[in-house]
């Protein structure tokens, strides 16, 4: 779809009254909701992530997660209750997540049970993996799903006001979510976890700077965004299912300092036809202007950090 029509039905879609409802028919009529879920991609990218984590010491096994923008789905929290996790607290700002989704989610994880064990078998144990899917195989419905494996879901909600206690969380996460809040309610969030992170916690956001218009229309490059100043952007972006921060990898640096949270470990991914375009004269917009093109282009940043000074989880 081309990126404009998108925007003009995102904006409308927000301006009605029954807003969720309405853009999420249109979404299961006319949108990829109309496809059945394919869970593995998610799956994938969290056994990379989980590997990772190991790899500098940091266990997903036994450990409190807050996930901050669950969205239509429960994969990623899924994701780690079958590696391990001991629960796993979701916040969204809007009621987004559907059961039928969900539910039909968990099926095809069933189905591709012999792929699941692939993907994440390398970070789990097999037997508590084997375990962990039984026990999915019983889930009758998103409250049983809840009661069986400690998945509870908060929204509408606050993550910058989670009503956690102090301390109660191991780690912060997030998978392409921060681009979509603005840069002083990121501030607040990455507070937010310097209070309910227990000693040893970690936070680990993924995060993609790219035009998110650019995922659908292949037309464009993911960079494009950057070429409007903020006041036409705006017309195509201010609204709850279109909204882009635009942040560069370095807005995300200074939110980390002013939010006091010590970045012991980044991973940007860089885009090398965005960097070909801004060599070859791309026309930026006035706040992009003057910008190392690797700050420009990085169209994924996965960040971990902790609240500064405190050592790292085991």
């Amino acid at each position: 779809m081309h990126w404009k029509r998108k925007s003009t039905i995102q904006r409308v879609c927000a301006a009605l009254p029954a807003k969720d409802a309405i853009y999420y028919f249109l979404q299961r009529r006319f949108g990829s909701l109309r496809y059945t879920p394919d869970p593995l991609p998610m799956l994938r990218a969290a056994a990379e992530i989980f590997a990772e984590m190991r790899g500098m010491g940091i266990a997903v096994a036994g450990k409190r997660i807050m996930e901050i923008g669950t969205g239509r789905r429960l994969d990623m929290p899924i994701a780690f209750y079958l590696c391990g996790a001991q629960s796993v607290d979701t916040f969204d700002l809007n009621v987004y997540l559907r059961e039928e989704l969900v539910m039909a989610s968990v099926g095809e994880i069933l189905r591709g049970r012999e792929a699941v064990v692939t993907i994440l078998g390398p970070v789990v144990g097999a037997e508590e993996l084997a375990a962990r899917l039984d026990v999915l195989a019983s889930v009758q419905g998103l409250k049983d799903l809840s009661q069986k494996t400690a998945i509870r879901y908060h929204a509408p909600a606050d993550a910058s006001n989670t009503q956690l206690a102090d301390q109660s969380i191991d780690i912060q996460f997030s998978y392409t979510v921060f681009e979509h809040i603005p840069g002083p309610v990121l501030e607040a969030i990455l507070r937010e976890a310097s209070r309910v992170l227990a000693v040893g916690g970690v936070a680990c956001h993924h995060i993609d700077p790219s035009d998110h218009f650019a995922h659908e229309d292949k037309s464009l490059s993911l960079i494009h965004f950057l070429q409007f100043e903020e006041r036409e952007w705006s017309r195509y972006n201010d609204n709850q299912f279109a909204y882009h921060n635009r942040l560069r990898r370095s807005d995300y640096d200074r939110l980390y300092t002013a939010a006091g949270h010590e970045v012991f470990s980044k991973h940007p991914f860089l885009d090398d036809a965005s960097l070909a375009e801004i060599r070859n004269g791309f026309p930026l917009a006035t706040p992009f202007q003057g910008r190392e093109a690797e700050d420009l282009c990085t169209v994924v940043y996965r960040v971990y950090s902790r609240p500064g000074g405190a050592q790292g989880a085991n």
